[in-house]
This record gives C-alpha cells, structure tokens and sequence, in this order.
C-alpha cells in the first residue's frame, strides 16, 4: 500500500468520526502513522495531519500518535559494542547520552505537531536482541525517568508498551511494565 492510499484511508476514516457523536462526548481519535511505512515521515505525515484537522480539532481531540524506541539504530544500549552505549557503563555516563537521543526526537515532534500528541507505545527495551539488551535495574530505571520527564516537558501522553509479558521471559526487563516496577 502506497503512502497516499494510507493517508487517503486515514482521512476518510476521521471524516467519519468527526461526523460523528464522538467528539462531542469526549472520545478521542489517536492517529497513528507507522514511522517507517514512510520515506520521508515527518516531512510528509506532519503537513497532511495539519491539514486534516484544523487547529481546534487539534487541541480538543484529534492526537497525533507515534511509537518511539531506541532499541533500533545508534541510540541503542547492549551488552556487546556496537550501539550508542554499553549496559556496562555507569548509569551517569549513560543518562546525557539517552537524553539527546529521547530530547532531539520528541523536540522534533514538537515542532512539526500542534496540538494534542502521544506516543502510545515506547518501552526500556535497550536493543532489538533481548539477550543483549541491558537488564540493570538502575539503567532501566533511569531511561524510564528519561522519557517520562520528556514527555512531561513536551506535553505528550506517554504509553508504555505492555502490562505484562507471561510468556516472554527475554523481553520481560524492556517490555513488562509489571515486570520492571516489580509487581510480578
């Protein structure tokens, strides 16, 4: 499916719920496009959403909504070189470098996106391979406070990725919120 069919799907769709009750009862329309179903994403899903809705739509119910991870690509964390830091390092090494990682993306959001925003899926899942991924509770604690206060200073509804992960003991310390706030 190409972009303009998704976009011209998704324009559709909200036509409709702005036709409908919806709105006026408080219900909210997360519109959630798949960064990498894009080649150029923000330079193309930013202008079409701001055309889509107009400005008080933007503020009232229409939610721009993105997932964010770092576990792909150069701000990722392993047990083995090759990403942006090492699980090994101290905690305090580590936080200035998650910090512009996190700061520059959601910055970015920022700027292209007026209005109501939210990142229904991010998580502390450090690398895309779990068993070299970071499991200190301190890292992982940290990049949590990171993104949280990232979110809270750009206004964004954070989401984290699942509750629970019974039947994933790798992805438990990245995906299970559970898990890392030890309730299970």
């Amino acid at each position: 499916m190409g972009e303009t069919q998704v976009m011209d799907w998704a324009q559709k769709a909200a036509e409709m719920f702005r036709r409908s009750a919806l709105p006026g009862r408080g219900v909210k329309l997360y519109v959630n496009m798949v960064e990498s179903a894009f080649d150029n994403f923000w330079e193309t899903v930013a202008p079409w959403y701001m055309k889509t809705f107009t400005a008080q739509e933007r503020h009232a119910w229409a939610v721009f909504d993105i997932h964010w991870y770092t576990a792909w690509g150069g701000c990722s964390g392993r047990t083995v070189p090759g990403g942006g830091y090492l699980c090994s390092q101290p905690v305090e090494e580590v936080r200035p470098f998650l910090q512009n990682c996190i700061e520059k993306d959601m910055a970015k959001f920022k700027r292209k996106v007026d209005g109501l925003k939210s990142c229904s899926e991010f998580s502390l899942s450090t690398f895309e391979d779990p068993t070299m991924a970071c499991k200190d509770k301190g890292m992982l604690n940290m990049f949590l406070e990171e993104q949280l206060a990232s979110f809270k200073q750009y206004r964004i509804q954070g989401f984290f990725w699942t509750w629970r992960m019974p039947y994933g003991s790798n992805f438990e310390n990245g995906w299970s919120f559970k898990h890392i706030t030890g309730l299970e």
